[in-house]
């Protein structure tokens, strides 16, 4: 009895010695590690160099952390009130705390990351590129095949919607109300998701509207979304009527959203993920239970790639595949079987480099994750790709194995502007990188794998928003100069 009245007390005595042992830098660490892990997967200090953390991190983190909502003022007043509802109401750490949390991440981390860009000597021998011009100065937002008519759609920042013919040449164009981010293919007409606006902002002005081609009118089915980049139309119930999954990235908010169809045009919302950030979405039966289920990409803080098991009803299992650190900057995924065992392996990219350390990163890239077989993904390969945005999987050379041909956004603009395209050529599982000088033509935001020409082969066309952040002048005036839109990369094989 006596033993047990003095345990706990025991045990909380050598909790307080431990604790008081440790050094000023051990419990600054154990503090960091309480608070930033509370939100997202926690970011070692060798993540980013001092300068970066001091900054450019900790300013928004204590923005978001409620330690100063000086920032609040530089916002709109429409974003004000939505940004407002995602901040603690109080500090969720003392005034001592924040800066003991400070004081680890500058004391630890590098005065400068390695991250030089590798020269790649081989050439591009797979594809034929040509740069294709149309209208002025290119902001181009996606890129997109109609299969079935021999289409092909590009999104403008300038509200438009160009279609094009086999011969990529524009032969249709349609005035849009906000910018377009995603069209999918529909009859007798396609349906476009528009983002209101297309720069970070937590107003909810973007739409799915319904495209008609005749009359060039658009009729918005969804309306109240906060930028969505992303959707995919799809009988999740099976009841008979489409369903919409949507990405709603925003900004400080936003959603993965569904919409349930409940007849006569009508959708019931349905908040899937209420976090910012969500990218892209694929829908099909991944556990065979006959009911499609959801992989999502979510980005913006806690990233990570999300399954969302079908239970029926509108219900889901979620479970987290993959996780990041939030300066990973996750950009994109796809799924593929690289290795033939049946099982579906994931492609993704990690690249975005546009809010607050905009330093190349040595872990920006292109990676492939495995498959073992019980969802559970292990990387089986990365290549150091500055700034990478998009990656597209296919046996492009006709070899009976994955290729991979990858964008970016963020290259080094000042050494290796033609990386903002690489092609990887699959040898006996390993890939190795292929560049093209045409690839400095053009700031690539998105790009396409399609079969231009139907010849049977996987051809590439990428499409260009001229942004000038990070952009050297000399650089920048060549596009003005050139206005080049598409880059298209016809492919050399024949089946």
């Amino acid at each position: 009895m006596r033993f047990r009245l003095w345990f706990p007390f025991f045990v909380g005595a050598i909790v307080f010695l431990l604790y008081s042992c440790l050094n000023q830098s051990q419990k600054d660490e154990r503090l960091a590690r309480q608070a930033c892990a509370s939100c997202h997967l926690f970011p070692d200090p060798e993540l980013l160099d001092k300068k970066a953390w001091a900054d450019g991190v900790f300013p928004q983190m204590a923005f978001r952390m409620g330690m100063d909502y000086a920032p609040l003022s530089q916002l709109s007043e429409d974003d004000q009130n939505e940004v407002t509802k995602t901040l603690p109401p109080n500090p969720m750490v003392s005034k001592d705390e924040w800066e003991a949390i400070k004081r680890y991440y500058i004391d630890k981390a590098p005065d400068s990351l390695l991250a030089e860009v590798e020269t790649i000597s081989a050439q591009l021998t797979q594809f034929e590129p040509e740069s294709r011009v149309f209208g002025e100065f290119p902001l181009l937002t996606f890129v997109k095949t109609d299969t079935i008519e021999h289409k092909i759609y590009v999104g403008s920042r300038l509200n438009k919607l160009y279609r094009l013919n086999d011969n990529l040449v524009p032969e249709d164009s349609f005035e849009l109300s906000s910018p377009p981010s995603h069209i999918f293919f529909t009859k007798p007409d396609p349906v476009v998701s528009l983002m209101g606006i297309m720069d970070p902002n937590d107003q909810a002005r973007g739409e799915i509207s319904i495209l008609h081609l005749n009359s060039k009118n658009g009729t918005r089915i969804i309306d109240s979304l906060k930028r969505p980049v992303h959707f995919e139309l799809k009988d999740l119930n099976k009841d008979g009527l489409d369903d919409f999954v949507v990405c709603a990235f925003g900004n400080y908010s936003g959603a993965l959203l569904a919409f349930k169809g409940i007849g006569n045009g009508k959708y019931e919302r349905l908040f899937l993920q209420n976090l910012p950030g969500a990218r892209r979405v694929i829908i099909r039966d991944f556990d065979g239970n006959g009911m499609d289920d959801i992989l999502a990409l979510m980005t913006q803080g806690d990233e990570r790639i999300i399954l969302l098991l079908n239970q029926g009803n509108f219900n889901f299992r979620i479970s987290t595949l993959l996780r990041f650190p939030p300066v990973y900057g996750s950009s994109y995924f796809d799924v593929a079987d690289f290795n033939n065992d049946g099982k579906f392996d994931i492609l993704y990219t990690n690249g975005d480099n546009a809010d607050y350390s905009m330093i190349r990163k040595p872990y920006h890239g292109v990676r492939v994750f495995f498959n073992s077989g019980s969802n559970d993904f292990k990387e089986s390969w990365f290549y150091n790709m500055h700034g990478a945005t998009q990656a597209a999987a296919q046996d492009f050379d006709g070899d009976g194995d994955l290729d991979i041909a990858a964008i970016s956004f963020f290259p080094d603009f000042v050494k290796h502007p033609e990386q903002g395209f690489m092609y990887f050529e699959n040898k006996d599982g390993k890939f190795t990188p292929q560049i093209t000088n045409m690839a400095s033509k053009g700031r690539w935001l998105t790009m396409e794998a399609t079969d231009i020409d139907k010849d049977g082969d996987c051809d590439l066309i990428l499409a260009a928003l001229g942004f000038n952040d990070g952009v050297p002048a000399g650089l920048l005036d060549q596009w003005k100069k050139e206005k080049t839109s598409l880059l298209v990369l016809r492919n050399k094989h024949r089946p």
